[in-house]
């Protein structure tokens, strides 16, 4: 076989062989995975501990908020991890080969209902969920930490990241369609039964995709033999918290990611209460789910032409508008709402995978920097803003809601106005924050200049 050309930077190499459709749809199979699982999670687990396991919800809501926090303080070390990780696969790609089965299987011994008493259901459930989160961490952000040592062309990781996207929703419109009724059949009625094997199911697809990643993507972006890569994480700490444009867009995501903790959980309320078209919820999640597809299917071909900085503000800007616009058709017409809606929301989605081709840009600007790659820090560090960004979007509608004397027994208008506030009002007022971190980010104007320095070193 032969050798792929290199280009060698101050201590780094990278192969400058093109990426491959392949390749690159390989990547996508990495979030496809994430989602059968994860996203399963994030669906069904409240649910599940609630009315098939028999927690009582204020218990899950605690346990949910202990093992969240303590699942994001995981990643910044799972990240110091991986770049001290030196391997014949690589730094990322062995743990997307080992770890695979592992999380496969805590998925379902996460989904079983052993005959415990109720202080042994919660500290089964307890164990069983944090330990998942533990594992989930070991294999999602080595993941993330691939696509910047794929390529340093902006375009080619603004394609990975579009694939991403495109590989989560996927991931995520499948279980929202299909676990219930598989649940139901597979179960013969019951879920106890029915949830394991339909979680088995997704975990052999999960595995499976998480192994044609590991095979099909391979990390170009190295460091040279002879160069010593052991990270001193201390300096490498400091060096991220210099690095202006990483903060910005961890900035960005946490704002991103907020919102979408807050309009995930408040849509239910919002279409049962305030259009009150109780039937409609499947519909309107589908709805979302779909629109986040779209983004990701509008990156792909945005990401190549435009600056992913410049069309983010446009994009966010424009949805701003369609959100507000939303006040005025509330309750007037389904078709129009949900055409404005799924309009707002593609352009909203499309903001995901350019701010992760931002975060690669922003590694690169460390190595020229600092002469340092820490991937697996930077991509780690930046999973814990997204990740405190969703738990406090669900806490800050869970309290809003309790402020305004939530009671789905009696929905007072002073209630209603807070669900619309929670769905229309705080998503505008976030978006428009975003466009203000944005208009800081100059990096998509040095970035090609940084590359060739690099290039010369």
């Amino acid at each position: 076989m032969a050798m792929e050309p290199v280009l060698q930077t101050t201590g780094y190499q990278q192969s400058t062989q093109k990426l491959s459709l392949k390749e690159k749809i390989s990547y996508g199979y990495g979030d496809i995975a994430s989602n059968f699982v994860w996203g399963m999670v994030n669906s069904y687990l409240l649910f599940f501990y609630t009315d098939v396991f028999g927690i009582t919800a204020a218990a899950v809501g605690t346990l949910f908020l202990i093992t969240r926090i303590f699942d994001a303080l995981n990643d910044p070390i799972m990240g110091v991890l991986v770049d001290k990780t030196n391997s014949k696969h690589g730094k990322t790609r062995p743990y997307l080969l080992y770890v695979a089965i592992p999380f496969g299987i805590l998925s379902v011994i996460t989904f079983i209902t052993p005959d415990f008493s109720d202080t042994g259901k919660l500290v089964y459930a307890y164990i069983t969920y944090g330990i998942l989160g533990i594992v989930y961490t070991a294999i999602n952000i080595p993941y993330g930490a691939l696509m910047p040592m794929m390529s340093r062309d902006s375009k080619e990781k603004g394609e990975l990241n579009s694939y991403r996207a495109i590989g989560r929703s996927i991931g995520a419109i499948l279980v929202a369609s299909l676990t219930l009724p598989l649940v139901n059949y597979l179960g013969g009625g019951n879920q106890q039964l029915g949830f394991p094997i339909v979680m088995a199911i997704y975990s052999v697809i999960g595995v499976i995709l998480f192994w044609l990643t590991f095979k099909y993507c391979k990390e170009r972006v190295q460091p040279l033999k002879e160069t010593k890569t052991d990270t001193n994480v201390k300096r490498s700490i400091g060096q991220m918290f210099k690095n202006k444009y990483w903060v910005l867009t961890s900035l960005n995501s946490f704002l991103w990611f907020v919102r979408l903790g807050i309009m995930n959980g408040v849509l239910i309320y919002y279409v049962n209460y305030v259009l009150e078209q109780p039937n409609m919820v499947p519909y309107y999640l589908t709805l979302l789910n779909v629109a986040n597809l779209a983004g990701g299917f509008f990156a792909l071909s945005i990401l190549r032409k435009f600056s992913s900085r410049n069309s983010s503000m446009l994009f966010y800007a424009i949805a701003v508008v369609l959100l507000a616009s939303l006040y005025f058709v509330d309750g007037q017409s389904v078709v129009l709402f949900s055409i404005i809606f799924f309009i707002a929301n593609v352009l909203i989605g499309y903001g995901d995978p350019a701010n992760l081709t931002m975060l690669g840009d922003t590694i690169d600007y460390q190595e020229y920097k600092f002469g340092e790659r820490p991937e697996g820090l930077l991509v780690s560090s930046y999973s814990f803003s997204t990740k405190f960004g969703v738990a406090l979007g669900s806490s800050l509608l869970a309290y809003a809601l309790g402020w305004a004397g939530y009671n789905p027994a009696a929905i007072t208008d002073q209630v209603k106005n807070m669900i619309l506030l929670l769905m229309l009002g705080l998503p505008i007022i976030i978006t428009i924050l975003q466009v203000v971190v944005l208009f800081f980010y100059k990096l998509d104007n040095e970035h090609a200049n940084i590359v060739n320095a690099l290039k010369q070193k």
